[in-house]
């Protein structure tokens, strides 16, 4: 989201007249200055409350008031419409286990922009509003059932987490010029275009309005455990062809096959595998449904080791989901499959390392809550109301696929 500043203004700390503030309080800023913001809302007399998201100004301040016909918002690509009358709630549980002052009855029909949505327990949604705060207490984050809601349109934010330098190669800051580098501060926000792994624990990213540095520059290296990312990149949809399996009983692992089926050959490796036999020794999940029986040979070796990598991590989630079998309903995708099926422009499914799975008798919402602490930033994490996503990539990813 952005705020322009239209005509010469000046930003406040409280919605006040100039007059009526010292000059402490006070900062011009020019017709024509554009500020990203992290959310915006009403204000007493025809201000807005304006939160910064990676600039400050005055003494290092993140909240301004400014005067309504001096400024233009361009409001969030994310909008959540109540579809039910529904109860926004402080946490993702029944509303009856919630005091009044922890939920607040919101009508059908009502519209609100989000500065983010994530998956919650429970079927719930995680949200941040961007232009309203609710309840006795004025809160903008809150959680809701997610039948009760749609949220359209997407965005990703980088959000820093400890004071970093953002780079233009991954290297280490000391090999750098000054000129080549740029102090970021712990909680500033970026929306991204895009993010991808990099060599010595960085991320690449793309900012989408904000240039860095002297030359304005939007493509930068970042320290991995410095920053998080959240939000589901757009056209980020796949198709939602797997059916929900019936809750069943819990079994046993399959019996030993005495005869492995489905030979076929791995780039990079000399020996045979073969379809029916699973990919960890003495594990749950097999080559027949990383490659989507057979249809899908990786293309390279790197693309079998993050089959292998995230085969070990899915037998870690069925222990930690008290052995529950688990479905695949997508691993690996070659270019042309990840296109064909709706996956995003970077999708870890193209290197082997992503999984899209059901844990029988889980709703996927309750998976992702389960998991989310535990995975931190070894990778992606993300839920659909039939699908739970995990990765491999090596930094913090969260998004919900808002269905």
């Amino acid at each position: 989201m952005k705020v322009k500043v239209v005509s010469d203004t000046l930003f406040k700390l409280s919605p006040k007249l100039s007059s009526q503030l010292s000059n402490a309080e006070k900062v011009f800023v020019k017709n024509g200055t554009e500020f990203e913001v992290i959310s915006y809302s009403e204000a007493e007399g025809d201000h807005t409350r304006l939160v910064l998201a990676n600039q400050t100004l005055g003494n290092n301040q993140k909240v301004w008031y400014a005067y309504n016909p001096d400024i233009e918002i361009e409001s969030s690509p994310i909008e959540l419409v109540v579809v039910s009358d529904t109860l926004f709630k402080q946490r993702p549980v029944l509303s009856s286990q919630l005091s009044d002052s922890e939920k607040a009855f919101v009508k059908n029909g009502t519209q609100f922009d989000l500065q983010s949505y994530l998956p919650a327990a429970g079927n719930h949604l995680k949200v941040a509003l961007a232009n309203k705060f609710l309840g006795p207490n004025n809160l903008n984050t809150w959680y809701v059932y997610e039948p009760d809601v749609r949220v359209s349109g997407s965005a990703v934010k980088l959000k820093v987490i400890s004071d970093t330098l953002f780079k233009p190669k991954p290297v280490l800051s000391s090999q750098l010029a000054s000129d080549e580098k740029v102090f970021v501060k712990n909680g500033t926000e970026f929306e991204i275009v895009d993010s991808e792994n990099a060599v010595g624990n960085h991320v690449r990213v793309t900012l989408l309005a904000t240039g860095l540095g002297d030359r304005n520059l939007k493509t930068w290296y970042a320290y991995a455990p410095d920053i998080t990312i959240e939000g589901n990149p757009p056209n980020n949809t796949p198709n939602p062809t797997a059916p929900v399996p019936p809750k069943v009983p819990i079994l046993a692992p399959p019996a030993p096959v005495d005869k492995p089926t489905g030979p076929f050959r791995l780039p990079g490796f000399s020996s045979t595998f073969y379809l029916s036999e699973p990919i960890i020794p003495n594990g749950h999940f097999t080559w027949a449904e990383a490659t989507k029986n057979g249809s899908r040979i990786p293309e390279s070796r790197n693309i079998v080791y993050g089959i292998i990598r995230v085969a070990g991590v899915l037998e870690e989630v069925r222990s930690r989901m008290d052995n529950r079998p688990i479905i695949v309903n997508s691993w690996y995708r070659d270019p042309t499959s990840n296109r064909a099926v709706g996956g995003a422009l970077y999708s870890r499914h193209m290197f082997g390392d992503a999984v899209d799975f059901v844990v029988v008798g889980v709703h996927p919402s309750t998976v992702y809550a389960n998991l989310n602490s535990w995975w931190g930033s070894r990778g992606g994490l993300a839920s659909s109301s039939i699908f739970t996503h995990i990765d491999t990539r090596g930094y913090y990813a969260r998004w919900s696929y808002g269905y």
